[in-house]
């Protein structure tokens, strides 16, 4: 998987591990909602094989569903995120929003929308992960829809974007 799947999986995965907080026997039945945001700074040295700082801002809001005992058993969490992807003097913008959903029972991971979208200015997308993807909790593929360069390591013009 690459980096930035990795990067949005991570996402997806704290917002599920928030739910063990505001879970509980107390809202056996109903679910919980929770929106928290955040940013972040990481390198990526994979993907090109030069670094690129990857700045993002995002926010988050999660739907937490539980059975009648009181457990956890699935979440629907929208994402959205803004930043910009920088390497060798230039910098990209890139967004995102979808939704990413996490079964806790079978610990199947989907999304759904925009997972990423780098664009050059003036210029157009040179990096897109649109569609729908499903995968278990090792990050195994299991289903992939649309358009997704990353999961087809078609990264050429994202690279030569940031080659400066």
């Amino acid at each position: 998987m690459s980096y930035m799947l990795r990067r949005v999986a991570l996402l997806a995965t704290a917002a599920a591990g928030a739910s063990v907080l505001v879970g509980g026997p107390a809202f056996a039945q109903q679910p919980t909602f929770e929106h928290f945001g955040g940013s972040f700074t990481e390198v990526d040295d994979e993907t090109c094989g030069f670094p690129i700082t990857i700045e993002e801002t995002f926010s988050a809001d999660v739907i937490f569903f539980y059975d009648a005992a009181g457990n956890l058993v699935r979440s629907i969490n929208h994402l959205q995120l803004r930043g910009t992807d920088s390497a060798n003097g230039v910098s990209l913008a890139e967004n995102a929003n979808f939704t990413h959903t996490f079964d806790f029972t079978t610990g199947t991971n989907g999304d759904l929308g925009l997972q990423t979208q780098v664009i050059v200015p003036g210029g157009g997308t040179v990096l897109i992960e649109a569609g729908r993807v499903l995968s278990d909790e090792e990050g195994n593929l299991q289903f992939v829809a649309g358009k997704h360069q990353l999961i087809a390591g078609d990264v050429s013009a994202y690279c030569a974007a940031l080659s400066g």
